[in-house]
């Protein structure tokens, strides 16, 4: 059962993490505002568009500011503690760094739980109704959804099952109406490209009803002169970070299944499931400055600290992340290595001051 002493340990994480949290949210979502005010005027997105757009990307956010979040927030709230001679006093009084580095990680699990409900069941969510939000203003006629894209032209419907980077479409149907409005052409096809102004379609299957029946056509590629605006993909690309786990996972299938690359996913998948591990990992790194000399050098000298570590976090993971995909790396090794080798900075931290 945790003490007294324990809870108010916890307590003090929590709190830090949430404040910590909160600013770094903040100031991101002031800058992604700021960044948003440049599309302001193409079709009906406005300001009021703008600001519910980065409202509701601000779950995810938070999920991605947590680690440095619970960085800092150890830093300047338990550094407080030591500051203010508390932390001396509960070595005094018996308390041992296992003791205190279990208290700070029990604190961490909860963090690391809210973590995981943000970032699984909130973010992926609020995600997508910011990009249909954005997409249904720029044009009335496109619509994003968990059933894909709907895109209509005239008689044409499009509908595309995923939006990929570089300019790529994946699962695509295009249903052409007649004056009827019933289907007269219906075209399917595994994916399309868009490459020199021209879009492509790729293993194409076409159907025509016919009074005999239904003619069907078959082509491995062809071109079309129109399917969707290309300057919408800069909304409707579902980038692989802004993705929770399980639709990474059927992202990753769905791509594997057709041949399209899926290394990205694959990286971002493993990053989704190494991330909520370096909330814990930061926390560790922050324990060792804790009984140093924290009243010589103040909350500067921890904010600083904190700002530190958390760049060169994140500047490491982005370099395994494009070392991976250039090297081939296995996904789950250019995840992980960034985490390791903070791990391994803690607990020679620890191994100093224990």
């Amino acid at each position: 059962m945790t003490t007294i002493l324990g809870r108010y340990i916890i307590r003090q994480v929590l709190l830090g993490t949430a404040l910590a949290a909160l600013l770094l949210v903040a100031l991101d979502a002031v800058f992604a505002l700021i960044d948003e005010l440049r599309d302001i005027g193409r079709g009906d997105y406005g300001v009021a568009q703008a600001l519910m757009y980065v409202a509701l990307t601000l779950p995810r956010r938070m999920y991605e500011m947590m680690p440095p979040a619970a960085l800092l927030g150890g830093l300047l709230l338990l550094g407080n503690l030591a500051a203010g001679s508390e932390l001396t006093a509960m070595r005094a009084a018996g308390m041992t760094v296992g003791r205190f580095v279990g208290w700070v990680m029990q604190g961490g699990l909860i963090v690391v739980l809210a973590m995981v409900a943000i970032g699984e069941f909130v973010a992926p969510v609020a995600e997508n109704r910011a990009q249909n939000l954005k997409a249904t203003a720029f044009d009335r006629e496109l619509s994003v959804g968990s059933m894909g894209l709907w895109a209509r032209d005239g008689r044409r419907i499009v509908h595309a099952e995923a939006v990929l980077p570089d300019d790529r479409l994946a699962g695509v149907r295009v249903i052409e109406l007649g004056e009827d409005r019933r289907p007269r052409v219906i075209t399917r096809a595994a994916g399309a490209r868009y490459t020199d102004g021209e879009w492509w379609l790729e293993d194409v299957e076409r159907s025509r009803p016919d009074f005999d029946g239904v003619v069907t056509e078959h082509a491995e590629e062809e071109r079309v002169d129109r399917l969707i605006a290309p300057e919408y993909f800069s909304v409707l690309v579902v980038e692989p970070a802004q993705m929770g786990a399980r639709d990474l996972h059927r992202y990753i299938q769905y791509l594997q299944e057709n041949r399209l690359d899926s290394a990205p996913y694959e990286v971002a998948f493993w990053q989704r499931l190494t991330l909520p591990a370096s909330t814990w990992v930061m926390l560790l790194l922050a324990i060792p400055f804790l009984f140093g000399s924290q009243r010589e050098g103040g909350a500067g000298r921890r904010l600083f600290v904190g700002i530190a570590i958390g760049v060169s976090f994140a500047i490491v993971m982005r370099a395994m992340t494009h070392v991976g995909l250039v090297f081939a790396l296995p996904p789950v090794l250019a995840a992980s290595v960034p985490v390791l080798l903070f791990l391994v900075a803690g607990l020679l931290g620890l191994r100093r001051v224990a």
